[in-house]
């Protein structure tokens, strides 16, 4: 038998050797098998088969275990001993994080979290992260972060370390865990605890419930106060950019979610900082201190501009946007090459254009990347569209309204979009003679493409801004123009002679009793004199 067995084994290798000749690949050049890291405490975990070691009746089966080592158990018992040992007196600094980082690796898996956090694990976590240690620190704020991720989790947070005995907790005190979390935030100097703080507070904050919590316990006036000590200056290392993300996502959940979220922003400064450090060019320094062909330079960029875009919703941080000239720096985002960039930056105008200051900031810095937004042919429908509920705010400043028109005079179609059959009174102006030829030919198109044509969209903006009265000349462009458009009988005649479509609109007009008899009195008047070529033309638009 023994040797039938080493024959079979010599024929195996025999058969791999020619297999490996034949692909021209020798023995010496397979890869050596990588080291497997093994996970933490897995070689604690002793296991005996002898029948003394296994009885279920034995008063003390853990007389095997050291107390200077960290040990595993299995089922049920996985979390309670390690949370035993986290939580007895003396336990060294690097055993509690091989303890702490057990956990982590074991809570990939959700069934192991729930089951981790009904074992007490959020108590231990907690009153270890005021432990002299700084690796301890590190690690409790990771475990922390990791069972945030559940409601279960979170339900503990307001808890904290109140379960632990006071023997345990009398050099530190007991209590919730958000307030540790923001003090290591404030006092600790370590880059990567406040990297795990961070990340548990943006772990805390991925369901409403959690955003509330963050606001209720105080939370926010903490990375407030940080954020405020920081910025605008941009992180020096990768670990407090990605501290800076997190807490940036963090707020940014807060103010949409949470009920007061914004109220320990407003009036602290905050909202100037982070227009400053947008405006110190994050997108092109960040990448230095960041990993290669990472997106974390532009998810800081993105989540700062949903703060703004978030807290712009309330009328005080609108003017604390507007007094840093945040439309000014907001505004150089519209052309990053990240989309969702594009459109935290388009939002964030939106919400500040509700402000008179803001229309006309965004008049003098935004209207042309607004109109090259909207032509763009490959940009977000979401973005073309806000930018388009943009355009109808701001054009409540006449200004605006009137500039923008000018822009994109020859899009038709935007016109008709934007303003409906109102885009008439924009483009009025622009028949008069003060405007160049090819102005006031290009404006009378766009006036005989609303009052001629029969396949139009009149509405464009609902609100309407100015107010349009009577609401039925809506869907009639010809009385919208004959009572809201100024001296637009007296230009289209003027026009008469160079240009064709002025006569289609003059005609339109005339089909009305009340513009043909007000051009009749004006022609008895001698108020309008039509070119003499076209003086035929125009009296018989009167006749009857």
């Amino acid at each position: 038998w023994q040797r039938g067995r080493e024959g079979r084994h010599e024929s195996c290798l025999q058969q791999v050797s020619f297999a490996r000749q034949d692909s021209g690949v020798m023995a010496t050049d397979v890869a050596a098998p990588k080291e497997v890291k093994p996970l933490q405490a897995y070689n604690r975990h002793i296991i005996s088969e002898h029948l003394k070691d296994r009885s279920p009746y034995l008063e003390e089966i853990t007389s095997h275990l050291k107390e200077d080592e960290i040990s595993m158990a299995m089922g049920d018992r996985l979390f309670p001993r390690l949370v035993e040992q986290l939580t007895a007196p003396g336990r060294a600094p690097e055993k509690l994080v091989e303890a702490l980082r057990t956990i982590c690796d074991m809570c990939s898996h959700q069934e192991n979290k729930s089951i981790a956090i009904n074992s007490e694990v959020i108590s231990a976590a907690t009153h270890l992260l005021m432990h002299e240690n700084i690796p301890v620190r590190r690690d409790a704020a990771r475990v922390i972060s990791s069972m945030s991720l559940l409601i279960g989790g979170r339900g503990l947070l307001p808890i904290g370390s109140s379960n632990l005995s006071d023997k345990l907790t009398k050099a530190v005190g007991s209590g919730p865990t958000l307030p540790r979390l923001a003090k290591l935030l404030l006092s600790c100097d370590d880059e990567l605890v406040k990297l795990h703080v961070a990340e548990a507070m943006q772990s805390i904050t991925i369901f409403r419930d959690g955003c509330q919590q963050v606001v209720d316990q105080g939370t926010v006036v903490g990375i407030t106060q940080y954020l405020c000590a920081t910025l605008p200056d941009l992180p020096a290392t990768k670990s407090l950019a990605l501290c800076l993300l997190n807490l940036l996502q963090t707020l940014a959940a807060v103010t949409m979610y949470a009920n007061n979220g914004m109220r320990d922003i407003l009036g602290t400064g905050l909202i100037a900082k982070v227009v400053g450090f947008l405006g110190n060019d994050p997108s092109g320094a960040l990448p230095n201190v960041l990993p290669k062909h990472s997106t974390h330079a532009t998810d800081i960029v993105r989540q700062a501009l949903r703060l703004l875009w978030h807290c712009g919703n309330n009328m005080k941080a609108r003017v604390e946007i507007l007094q840093a000239e945040g439309v000014r720096v907001i505004t150089q985002f519209l052309s990053d090459t990240d989309s969702k960039v594009r459109e935290a930056a388009i939002c964030a105008l939106n919400v500040v254009s509700l402000e008179t200051q803001g229309k006309k900031d965004i008049y003098a810095h935004s209207l042309t990347e607004i109109a090259r937004i909207i032509h763009e042919e490959n940009e977000t429908t979401y973005l073309q569209e806000t930018a388009v509920q943009l355009c109808r705010s701001a054009s409540e400043l006449p200004v605006f309204r009137f500039a923008f028109a000018r822009h994109v005079l020859k899009s038709v179609w935007l016109l008709e979009k934007v303003y409906g059959t109102a885009a008439l009174a924009a483009i009025s102006p622009l028949l008069f003679p003060k405007e160049d030829m090819e102005t006031r030919t290009q404006a009378c198109v766009v006036a005989h493409h609303f009052l001629t044509s029969s396949n139009i969209s009149f509405n464009g903006d609902d609100i309407r801004v100015p107010p349009v009265c009577p609401l039925p000349h809506v869907e009639h462009p010809p009385s919208f123009s004959f009572e809201e458009c100024v001296d637009i009988l007296h230009n289209l005649i003027d026009l008469t002679e160079q240009v064709e479509q002025s006569k289609e609109c003059l005609k339109a007009l005339a089909g009305m009793p009340k513009p043909k008899n007000e051009l009749a009195n004006l022609l008895r008047a001698g108020l309008i004199v039509p070119p003499e070529s076209q003086k035929a033309f125009v009296e018989s638009l009167v006749q009857d």
